[in-house]
């Protein structure tokens, strides 16, 4: 039996640099081992061979994480033309080759295309979706190969930001459950040719960009300086929610939970939509508005 003993006590959101090489468990049992903690998760699956933006949550925090993976995510990727895998990205085996590379006006007209564009994606068998409870991966491995249910992606932004000698470097920003891989295939046969994935990485994800992201080697050192070099507030990761202010007599109401009368706070609130709620400066939590009532989603108020 491992006793887990964290020296700081921890709650919020870590902005972790997973590299290439760790999966998502990995860095969560890294930092479990790390902060002598339990309660912690990831807010979004990266692949191995992708490195980049892996919001971690800690401690209550973890009630926020299904808000932070619904947030869009931006990617750079690089798509080479010429051939196809069965992974499709470049760790596969090659399956089908061609010759044909576009222009680069070809290209730009493609991607042009599906700028803003809500997409269907068939996902890769080489994925972690279960048909029949077993996991596709597996049954590809199995060499089988079949039908799968086609899944609404949308691209809100996508630019290419390079085109040299076959390969292009192209920036994503896209709803949650896009395949990055299945995209740039995609793009590749609307050009009239083959293309797989050759990197990728993720720069901004729940809040976080990869800007201020930090290794686990980088966390393990400050750490012992302190939880404030690196913990973000979950009020602060969850900055696609708007924040509402309810008057101070209502705090000990909403200390506890209940049900807030919308009434009472004289606010235009939106029907059916999710709020940040503080109530003498203090965060309490995600509240959900429907009718005339505020109703408790992810209570985060700290005793």
């Amino acid at each position: 039996m491992i006793l887990l003993i964290n020296k700081y006590p921890i709650d919020g959101v870590i902005n972790v640099y997973k590299e290439i090489g760790y999966t998502s468990h990995d860095v969560v049992a890294i930092l479990r081992k790390i902060f002598g903690i339990k309660k912690i998760g990831h807010a979004g699956t990266l692949d191995p061979n992708v490195s980049g933006v892996l919001p971690i949550c800690v401690g209550t925090s973890t009630k926020i994480s299904s808000y932070l993976m619904n947030n869009p995510k931006v990617y750079i990727g690089e798509l080479i033309f010429g051939y196809e895998t069965d992974t499709e990205d470049i760790w596969g085996n090659i399956t089908e080759m061609c010759n044909n590379i576009p222009s680069v006006e070809k290209l730009q007209s493609v991607i042009s295309s599906i700028n803003g564009k809500d997409l269907l994606q068939t996902p890769p068998m080489y994925s972690a979706i279960k048909v029949d409870g077993k996991k596709l991966y597996e049954l590809a491995r199995q060499g089988k190969d079949i039908e799968r249910k086609r899944r609404n992606a949308h691209i809100y932004s996508i630019e290419l930001i390079r085109y040299y000698q076959g390969k292009a470097h192209i920036k994503v920003k896209c709803s949650k459950g896009t395949y990055i891989r299945t995209l740039f295939k995609d793009i590749a046969r609307k050009c009239n040719s083959l293309g797989t994935m050759s990197s990728l990485i993720r720069v901004s994800s729940g809040g976080c960009d990869i800007k201020s992201s930090l290794t686990l080697d980088t966390i393990n050192k400050l750490y012992n300086q302190g939880i404030d070099n690196f913990i973000i507030s979950s009020d602060k990761a969850l900055i696609d929610i708007e924040k509402i202010i309810v008057p101070d007599f209502l705090f000990e109401k909403v200390i506890n939970g209940i049900v807030i009368n919308t009434k009472l706070i004289n606010l235009n609130l939106i029907e059916d939509k999710n709020y940040l709620v503080y109530c003498k400066g203090e965060f309490i939590g995600i509240y959900h508005h429907v009718g005339n009532f505020l109703k408790v989603k992810s209570y985060l108020y700290k005793r």
